[in-house]
């Protein structure tokens, strides 16, 4: 796929109904990105959206994150 048409609107209407939750799907999943020190590039951002549109998605690597900083915490005390 060109990246020309991943970048288009209509690549992602049937996954989100709702435009509004789109962007702030959009929005928060790269906020989440950045403040991991990730590179955020917006047709990554938008593949992953269309794969995996649900809001749990996000929580789950939230999730993920902070179990992973909990874990280096530890073993840095335990060092």
């Amino acid at each position: 796929m060109r990246e020309r048409d991943i970048l288009t609107n209509q690549n992602l209407k049937a996954v989100f109904k709702n435009n509004f939750k789109l962007v702030n799907q959009a929005i928060n999943l790269a906020r989440f990105y950045i403040k991991a020190g990730h590179e955020v590039k917006m047709s990554k951002l938008l593949q992953e959206l269309k794969n995996n549109p649900d809001e749990q998605y996000l929580k789950d690597l939230q999730a993920l994150e902070e179990s992973e900083k909990e874990s280096d915490y530890q073993e840095h005390e335990n060092s």
